[in-house]
């Protein structure tokens, strides 16, 4: 185990993921050997959280000795940084490389397995809106761990003080859909539902609390009753007046309006398999 915490370990992106991600690494005892990024400006900003040894934007600057290679770029440049790095190491000599992306598995790293490195994909499933939140946020959560060095990213997983889960490809695309919708558009919902609020005068905290309890119920009954169980309110009870009024309620916010049928629809489909 102390080989793996002597480790050093090469970034490739200087985004809110690679940036916290590598803010603990140094903290559990790795050494930041190099820190790629397009820009300098993204250079700058994480060189004042983490002790790269070295930095550029020019990756064939790539130290020949780095146990880990971690690349932190977004989605659609992955198979571009891959193939760069291809042309780079020439010669993969068992080095540890995985991507952060929630959306892809290990497979866009192919190529580099082909040139003996061994790969992987290592994904927190937190929302990180900037690199501060990732850092606090980090420890605790919860990372996927999946491809050739899966049980790799267990043991660094329990290094940095996250939970590390195995999932295969299937299952690693599933949880993240689902960690979007949870994520992203509950996110979506709050904001729009405190615009609504707004217009009728709620004040912002007023909303907060109330939503707060509902959340936390929400999950614990959704998780351990049947959804007709679970549910209160108007469609379970099919209170058509009530839904009506609702809707009216939504007429100049059309987009949230048109959420809440689909929502009722989807109510109604999964109430009626429950019989």
């Amino acid at each position: 185990m102390n080989a793996i915490i002597q480790s050093s370990f090469t970034v490739l992106g200087a985004g809110k993921t690679g940036v916290a991600l590598a803010y603990h690494l140094e903290k559990a005892g790795f050494e930041p050997s190099f820190l790629w990024n397009r820009s300098q400006e993204g250079l700058r900003k994480a060189l004042k959280r983490v002790h790269f040894r070295k930095c550029s934007t020019d990756l064939s600057q790539i130290p020949a000795h780095c146990e880990w290679i971690i690349i932190t770029v977004k989605d659609d440049a992955i198979e571009e940084v891959v193939q760069r790095l291809v042309n780079t190491l020439k010669d993969g000599d068992g080095k540890k490389v995985f991507h952060t992306s929630g959306a892809w598995d290990s497979k866009p790293l192919e190529p580099l397995q082909k040139q003996g490195c061994r790969t992987g994909s290592f994904h927190p499933l937190i929302s990180i809106p900037d690199i501060e939140t990732g850092i606090r946020m980090m420890p605790g959560s919860v990372f996927s761990c999946e491809g050739e060095i899966r049980d790799d990213l267990l043991d660094l997983a329990r290094l940095i003080g996250v939970t590390g889960i195995v999932l295969n490809s299937e299952q690693k695309e599933t949880v993240h859909l689902g960690a979007v919708f949870i994520n992203n558009y509950i996110t979506v919902l709050i904001q729009a539902l405190k615009r609504l609020a707004r217009t009728k005068g709620i004040p912002d905290d007023t909303l907060k609390l109330m939503l707060e309890r509902l959340a936390g119920q929400a999950l614990g009954s959704a998780w351990n009753k049947s959804l007709k169980d679970s549910l209160s309110g108007p469609a379970v009870r099919g209170d058509e007046k009530t839904i009506q009024k609702h809707r009216r309620q939504l007429e100049n916010m059309p987009e949230l309006k048109k959420l809440y049928d689909q929502f009722l629809a989807l109510t109604r489909q999964l109430l009626s398999e429950e019989k």
